[in-house]
């Protein structure tokens, strides 16, 4: 969950007016008294000490003022206007941005990101009036390219000139200079910044005398589901936001979620209704729980030791952390989407005001007291006044903070999901027609400018949403300004297209979507063909109202290369993709445009440039292409319609029957075989001299588990020939001895509930000076492979080799055969513990950065609202109360072990494997090898029970992962107890290369036969 973060360089700038000089020092003056009374930070050091420290958000950032030509000057923090009906559509539009200079932004960011050389190569500029000749892609258009040495101030540097209509626009056209022409990309595991040439290169000839010009086919391009603030976002500190922004600007992304610290007005909010702090607090839910609870599923907060006090402090330095997030945007010129009133209320407030209709809402997933929420009916005159009154909160409550919500916005989007995975209260359609049309009355008169925004989740349900009740759901919609003021966002466009069942959402504003994963699963997974082909389907369906495109991901980093693709798309040319549809016309004519030479979009070219760019093209290897090929045409070629990755038998409680069909199946759909030889292909691409040498003898080891295997099961016909001709004499004996332990821990002399880890053979310093000897030749050092590596060799343990070696445990224990069942499940628990060593050789893998993220985030701000001082012993509290959400949300997902959205948000991380999965493993082989020696039938029940001890004990564990609080003995006592330290690690602990290689020389020929016998899923058509 971490990513490696780059300091923040604010530039200054000058700025040559007095009356500019003036006005700044106003701004500024009043902005900084502002913050200043409002915030007051306490924090943790990286040695666990209370510090104190004010807020570094009330003074404006040198990159909201900026100084064009020495005579403009423009507040950057007034975002672009826009229309759903003419978005910086160039030579086309209806709405025309306003003129706006302020560059600052985007050179801040490359000073960010980038080496000194590249600081002063780029000259931006925005240009409102640039436009393409195309008739599709109209909006967002940017275009690089040379300044000749006489046109820039240094006669003897050349630039590369960044041109762009918008600020967004400006951003694509730097990643496209950065991805194209020097080969880097920045990704959520990493980049090659670090590998760019020393002088920064130029736009090759080829590109001609106007250079490389591109332009998006929708207006917006979106980012984030409101769940991926509970699943990814939510321990996120300023530096790791501040990463993230950069990512989403140079992506060409102009459009997020705003929900972080809303529940600071929402407290304020019914504080105004006249509820008390209670009322308030048995409402809104934990802090890894909010997006819910937002949504209406869930009410209220559970933990082993419950602490209000806590909840609201944590509230409060995430209104903190969210002044910086939407400064960053409005300096971005990112639109964001903002709250709203969502009629799901405290159950108190019926009291206030009795007069009103309110209904309860779904018992979502058997939550009990902790959902059933009361809902106040969108029909009531109730919902009109209490969305004024949230709305004009929330903007003055942003004023206050220096924050305005409306400069130059031509329209405010506001997010109300109504019936996110609930039952309306009413399926009538003439009901279901008033209850939107009054959301949408309540909504514009709260704020003219409003656009309803919307996940179209709800719509996938076919009960109660038949024709007739989508038709007039989205009438009522047009009852207010003919529906031109909603925005629904197709939230799972790539496997359940809402839009092709409601043709194209009646006419109604809509995005694509990706969505890939549920509770941030980390399984590959996806529908590759599918994102080449059916955005532009969706784009020319005959409503022609899909103005957006997006990734909606419950949970990020996992399939990068997919949500990369994805934003990609919006800025390839849909007349070169299919040109049969837009023959060559009256589009060349439009006076000052630009022609758009671009290529039809081919998913093979647009893949290995990807790779390339990922592991540096003099480092990518054809294998590694092919590998990448074969994986394109198997895990990411899912046709069975599923609608994400399939879970993994590793963090699903263990079964005899774990083969499990619908929604989150057990069953991959791919061939294992092919998959298997991809993950063989990568791992030989990291192949040295060195490592040749130091890997024949465990080929060997290999060959003789799988010889032994095969004996003691009677398929010993089945046995590879022999390599005995690679086995050097030296090692003989050792061999020997080695299969003889072998096959005396197979015939059950060993246990499996004595197991211990294995110790590992080679020492950290080999480990290095290994891999010094091989950097130079692969790209064994970048971080994306290796993330890549792991990746890889995840998803082939968790789905090849675990669900084969529980087949065959269970046909030992169907037999009733002691051994067989001994040795098989002991192979299980050696797989487990080896899948938690691969994991922890990176950070993208390891619960202990989730863990200390959430401790760490443990802030308490003094606001006029809360005057809280806790004691250090508090603050130790504090922190354990977000790791117990932290733990929860990824293992039970509520109050309860075992219930129905138990490792419903399950990873394959390290230290997680080792210490929640594992035992649970454990407990069912001995329990297996128990019935056997005893003739009696598994007892299910007994063994849940007994691995619900263990979860409990777990559940109530706590750490000092980012420094404890209390006093020294406590942080001392955790430090020194050498158990608790290697648990959770925050960095690596071994290297991935050599890891990998160990496993495949340890797993990798049983992984072949094991899929062999495997059974996939037959693919669609």
């Amino acid at each position: 969950m971490t990513s490696n973060t780059e300091s923040s360089k604010e530039a200054s700038s000058s700025v040559p007016r007095k009356q500019a000089r003036t006005f700044c020092l106003v701004a500024l003056i009043v902005v900084t008294t502002t913050f200043s009374a409002l915030f007051t930070v306490y924090s943790i050091n990286n040695k666990g000490a209370l510090a104190n420290y004010k807020l570094h958000s009330p003074s404006l950032p040198s990159d909201y003022y900026v100084t064009w030509n020495s005579t403009t000057i423009t507040h950057a923090s007034a975002p672009q206007p826009s229309s759903l009906h003419g978005h910086h559509e160039n030579g086309n539009a209806t709405t025309v941005a306003a003129v706006t200079t302020v560059v600052t932004p985007l050179e801040d960011l490359v000073k960010r990101l980038l080496p000194d050389p590249y600081h002063t190569h780029f000259h931006f500029k925005l240009r409102t009036d640039l436009t393409t000749n195309s008739e599709t892609n109209v909006h967002d258009t940017f275009r690089l390219y040379n300044l000749r040495r006489e046109q820039t101030a240094e006669a003897t540097i050349a630039k590369v000139a960044i041109e762009g209509a918008t600020l967004s626009a400006l951003g694509a056209g730097l990643n496209h200079y950065l991805k194209h022409v020097c080969k880097v990309e920045l990704t959520w595991s990493g980049h090659r910044f670090d590998q760019l040439p020393v002088v920064p290169p130029l736009i090759p000839t080829e590109a001609g005398v106007d250079g490389v010009v591109r332009a998006s086919f929708v207006p917006w391009r979106y980012y984030m589901n409101v769940v991926t603030y509970g699943y990814s976002f939510a321990f996120w500190d300023w530096n790791r936001w501040q990463r993230e922004l950069d990512w989403i600007m140079l992506n060409g992304v102009n459009m997020v979620l705003a929900m972080v610290g809303q529940e600071y007005v929402v407290r304020k909010f019914y504080e105004n209704q006249g509820l008390t702090p209670k009322d308030i607090d048995d409402f809104l839910a934990g802090p890894a729980f909010m997006p819910w609870q937002r949504m209406g599923n869930i009410q209220g907060a559970w933990a082993l030791q419950r602490n209000t006090t806590f909840n609201n402090d944590w509230i409060d330095s995430q209104w903190a952390l969210q002044g910086q997030i939407m400064q960053r945007l409005q300096a971005f010129n990112i639109t964001p989407i903002m709250p709203s009133f969502q009629g799901f209320v405290p159950r108190k407030l019926p009291e206030m005001y009795p007069n009103s209709s309110y209904v309860t809402a779904s018992n979502w997933n058997e939550m009990g007291k902790y959902s059933q929420v009361t809902a106040l009916l969108p029909t009531e005159p109730l919902f009109i006044t209490l969305s004024q009154q949230f709305i004009h909160l929330q903007r003055t409550m942003y004023n206050d903070v220096g924050i305005d919500l409306d400069v130059g916005a031509a329209e405010n989007f506001y997010l109300l999901d109504l019936y996110n995975e609930m039952q309306p209260s009413c399926t009538e359609p003439a009901c279901l027609k008033d209850i939107s049309g009054g959301v949408m009355r309540a909504m514009k008169a709260a704020d003219p400018k409003a656009v309803w925004t919307m996940q179209g989740w709800f719509l996938v349900h076919l009960y109660p949403w038949q024709p007739a009740q989508n038709e007039a759901f989205f009438d009522g919609i047009k009852q207010v300004n003919e529906g031109r003021d909603a925005f629904v966002i197709d939230l799972n466009s790539e496997v359940m297209p809402v839009w092709e069942r409601t043709d194209g959402f009646f006419g109604t504003s809509w995005g694509w979507s990706m969505l890939d994963n549920f509770g941030g699963g980390q399984g590959l997974y996806g529908a590759l063909p599918t994102l080449l082909r059916e955005p532009f389907k969706g784009y020319q369906q005959r409503a022609k109202s899909m103005r957006g495109m997006g990734i909606t991901m419950e949970g990020i980093e996992n399939n990068e290369y997919l949500y990369q693709l994805v934003l990609d798309i919006p800025w390839q040319s849909v007349e070169a993709t299919y040109p049969d549809d837009y023959p060559p016309a009256a589009a060349a004519a439009k006076h000052g445009a630009y022609p758009l030479k671009q290529q039809a979009l081919s998913g093979k070219t647009h893949l290995e440039e990807f790779i390339k760019r990922r592991y540096g093209p003099d480092h990518t290897t054809p294998a590694m292409l092919e590998a990448w090929t074969t994986l394109s045409q198997t895990v990411w070629d899912c046709r069975t319609k599923q609608d994400s990755q399939s879970k993994t038998f590793l963090d699903n409680a263990p079964r005899l029957d774990m083969v499990k069909h619908g929604f989150m199946r057990t069953v991959m759909w791919y061939d294992q075989n092919k998959v298997v030889a991809a993950w063989k292909q990568l791992v030989d691409s990291t192949e040295t001299e060195q490592s040749r040498v130091r890997r024949r003898r465990h080929s060997v080891i290999q060959d003789s588990i799988e010889a032994v295997i095969m004996a003691a099961i009677g398929r010993s016909s089945e046995i590879a020939s022999p390599m005995s001709s690679s086995v050097p004499s030296m090692w003989a004996s050792a061999i020997s001895d080695w299969i003889q332990d072998t096959y005396e821990h197979i015939l059950g002399r060993f246990n499996p509930r004595s197991y211990g880890r294995r110790d590992i053979v080679e020492s950290s310093a080999v480990r290095n000076s290994t891999l010094s000897t091989q950097s130079e030749l692969l790209p064994l050092n970048v971080s994306s492979f290796r993330y890549d590596l792991v990746d890889v060799t995840r998803e082939v343990l968790v789905g090849v080799v675990l669900p084969g070696l529980h087949r065959e445990l269970v046909d030992a224990y169907e037999a009733k055969d002691l051994n067989r069942t001994q040795a098989w499940g002991q192979h299980v628990l050696d797989v487990i513990l080896d899948i938690d060593r691969l994991l922890s050789t990176h950070t993208h893998f390891m619960v202990g950065p989730w863990i200390r993220d959430a401790r760490i985030s443990a802030k308490v701000v003094a606001t006029s609202t809360t005057a809280t001082a806790l004691t250090p012993a508090s603050m130790n509290q504090y922190q354990d109360y977000l790791e117990y959400n932290a733990r929860n949300q990824i293992t039970w997902w509520g109050p309860h072990g075992q219930d129905t959205l138990a490792d419903y948000a399950s990873k394959h991380w390290g230290g997680l494997v080792k210490e929640f999965y594992y035992p649970r493993w454990r407990i069912f082989v001995d329990h297996l090898v128990s019935a056997v020696e005893t003739g009696n039938k598994l007892n299910q029940t007994a063994c849940l029970s007994e691995s619900l001890v263990k979860e409990i004990e777990w559940m109530k564990e706590t750490t000092c992962l980012g420094g404890c609080f209390a006093d020294s003995s406590l942080e001392a006592r955790w430090r020194d107890d050498p158990h608790t330290t290697t648990k959770y690690p925050v960095e690596a602990v071994e290297d991935t290369v050599l890891v990998v290689q160990d496993l495949m020389d340890r797993w990798g020929l049983i992984a072949m036969r094991l899929a062999k016998d495997a059974k996939p899923v037959r693919n669609e058509p």
